[in-house]
This record gives C-alpha cells, structure tokens and sequence, in this order.
C-alpha cells in the first residue's frame, strides 16, 4: 500500500511468547529521561503478564468448574478464587524475570525501550496453591478444591520436571 510502512519491533516471534512452561509479554516505552523509558517498557510488559496469567488461571478455574457442575457453592468459589488469583498476581509479579532488553535513542533524543519478561508457570501455579492454603477467607473446602485444581493444571504443563 502507497504510504504505509510496516514497522518490524524487537521482540517478536515465538521465543518471547508464552508457551507451555512459561508466560511471557512484551512491552514498550519512550521517554526523553533513559531510565523513565525502561520503566514504562517494564510497566506495560507485567501489566500484560498479568493479563495473561490470570487469563491462563480463569481458563483453568472454568474447566474445574465445568467437571464439578453439581456443586452448588461452586460460583460462590469462582468469585473467592479470582480474588485470590489477583492477591497472587500482586505478589508475583515482581519475581518475573528479564529475558531481554533493547534500548534505542531517537533521532529527537529520545529514548525507547522494549523489555521480554517471564514468569515460570509451574511457579505461578505453586505461589497460588501456597497462599490460597494460608488464606484464612477459605473454607477448608474452597482450599481442596483450589489444590484440585492447581495439581490437575500442573499436571497438565509440558514443563519437563
């Protein structure tokens, strides 16, 4: 198309998206201050980390609740998971690590930079299972069947440990 230019970013492709063993996100940022641009880039990389793990955990919490369709408390423990599941977002996603990183200087001096993170999901998924067992709001109950769950979706990863 006349006029339209496609821009390549770094960071694409399979190596930095997420997989059976990890979750994984991208993020950009610019800035005339160097170290503001790094910050946005990490900012916007864990916001959409975070958006895909608690997708990923939804995903999991809808298909035990799918096999467990005779309970009746069972959307009552949906409501309680998910606020557990963003507690667990909050406390993990400082752990992720840095893949990769790219600064560039503009030709306006400014600066942008593109970060990879990820986060381990057999990690993600004991982090939930231990502070969902330590959550004083949970029945005894809601705790087995978030164990359940989490064993079974651990089970399920092609994490080769």
């Amino acid at each position: 198309m006349p006029g339209i230019k496609e821009v390549k970013e770094p960071f694409s492709g399979s190596k930095y998206e997420s997989n059976s063993k990890w979750f994984r996100a991208t993020g950009s940022g610019e800035s005339i201050n160097l170290e503001t641009s790094k910050e946005r880039a990490v900012l916007i990389a864990k916001q959409r980390l975070a958006s895909g793990i608690q997708s990923q955990i939804k995903t999991v919490s809808e298909d035990y609740k799918g096999e467990r369709q005779s309970d009746n408390t069972i959307g009552d423990f949906n409501d309680r998971f998910q606020s557990l599941t963003r507690e667990v977002l909050n406390q993990v996603i400082v752990e992720v690590q840095t893949i990769d990183e790219k600064t560039f200087q503009k030709s306006d001096h400014t600066y942008i930079t593109y970060v990879a993170l990820e986060a381990r999901k057999k990690t993600i998924y004991k982090k939930l299972k231990e502070i969902s067992l330590a959550q004083k709001s949970l029945s005894e109950k809601d705790k087995k069947q978030v164990q359940e769950m989490i064993d079974k979706a651990v089970k399920n990863l092609d994490d080769g440990e």
